[in-house]
């Protein structure tokens, strides 16, 4: 073996030493250097988190008192839609009509339901509100009233339709004019609109006031003055 000088021993002490320093730098050092970095990333996110939940801590009357105005508001649109729409409740337009003016009808056709929009259950879920669970779903059945009449008796029945407590529209009207007597014959379309899923129960027509028999599906048509 060859002789280590003193001089050359020194130098591989501060060589070794030097290698220590870095290797205790890259895996110690550097280490708990990245750490702290992230800790300190991490911490200012937090910081940033626990200001905007502390934002809404403060303002949480306000919102309970929005999102309570919004839940109202909400049953206050569903509730200005029946829970569903019948034959009869088609029918019955048709002789609030004839309470009030002469028509003559002849057919009515009423279409099947049409979801014309619908809310899926897990978004009426989100909302917090305990008796909507399931999917809102509005619909559309269209009515089509086939009829005789004359001018004025058809405003009434225009006028009578747009007054109803349903939730209705008239999407179409269609008439020709028999220039032999003056008669218009035509078509009113009605869209009768509803919301299913709200939970609420469907209203049946109360038709007591209105006549009926064998001889004439709607009775006899009574013109109030």
């Amino acid at each position: 073996m060859k002789n280590v000088t003193p001089k050359k021993l020194m130098m591989y002490v501060v060589l070794l030493g030097a290698i220590l320093l870095a290797g205790v730098y890259f895996l110690v050092y550097k280490s708990y250097t990245e750490k702290a970095e992230t800790l300190k990333l991490s911490n200012v996110a937090l910081s940033e988190r626990v200001a905007e939940l502390k934002e809404y801590y403060d303002n949480m009357e306000n919102y309970n008192q929005e999102i309570a105005a919004m839940q109202d508001e909400i049953h206050n649109i569903l509730g200005q839609f029946p829970a569903d729409v019948m034959e009869e409740d088609m029918i019955v337009l048709a002789l609030d009509t004839m309470k009030r003016a002469a028509v003559d009808y002849t057919n009515i056709n009423i279409g099947e339901r049409e979801a014309i929009r619908s809310i899926p259950a897990a978004t009426v879920q989100a909302a917090g509100m305990e008796d909507l669970q399931l999917e809102l779903a509005y619909v559309k059945r269209t009515g089509t009233y086939v009829n005789t009449t004359s001018y004025q008796n058809l405003k009434e029945c225009v006028e009578t339709i747009n007054n109803s407590e349903n939730r209705v529209a008239i999407t179409n009207i269609s008439y020709s004019r028999n220039e032999t007597n003056g008669e218009l014959a035509g078509t009113i379309e009605v869209s009768f609109y509803s919301v299913l899923g709200t939970g609420k129960p469907y209203e049946p027509q109360n038709l007591a006031d209105y006549a009926s028999g064998l001889a004439e599906l709607f009775g006899v048509a009574q013109v109030e003055e």
